[in-house]
């Protein structure tokens, strides 16, 4: 979450970590969304925190992003989740559609990618809703 939330404010992504949580599944890293969240992290060695974010991708059964701020962390967490395995949902809002990573969006269909990876655009938070629970009852 260094990467700042110039596209998607924090506020907007705990609504979207409530979304996850009201379905009914364990969101691991919804700590993100709470303030004070970099003054916090920057306590920690930069080896721990990754390391407990990949280990919190090798115990997930999905990887669920929002991707609409760019994150060279976010990214690298949706690769480790792909090559562990994984089917990764990745959502943007729809008007910034422009701003995501080509590279990222590139993946799904991609003939190199195996596991089941989507990219989806989403309108109102119901719309992300309805796309998460599909997506997981799909993948589950």
């Amino acid at each position: 979450m260094r990467g700042g939330h110039e596209m998607v404010g924090q506020e907007e992504l705990a609504k979207l970590a409530d979304i996850i949580e009201e379905l009914g599944y364990l969101l691991v890293s919804k700590h993100q969304t709470q303030a004070g969240i970099v003054q916090k992290e920057d306590k920690l060695k930069t080896q721990q925190i990754h390391d407990r974010d990949y280990c919190w991708g090798k115990e997930s059964d999905v990887g669920i992003f929002e991707i609409s701020n760019p994150s060279l962390g976010v990214g690298g967490e949706i690769v480790d989740m792909i090559h562990q395995g994984k089917p990764v949902l990745c959502l943007f809002k729809k008007e910034l559609d422009k701003s995501v990573s080509v590279y990222i969006r590139g993946k799904q269909g991609s003939r190199f990618i195996s596991t089941p990876f989507e990219y989806y655009a989403y309108e109102t938070f119901e719309d992300a809703k309805q796309k998460i629970l599909l997506f997981v009852e799909e993948n589950l």
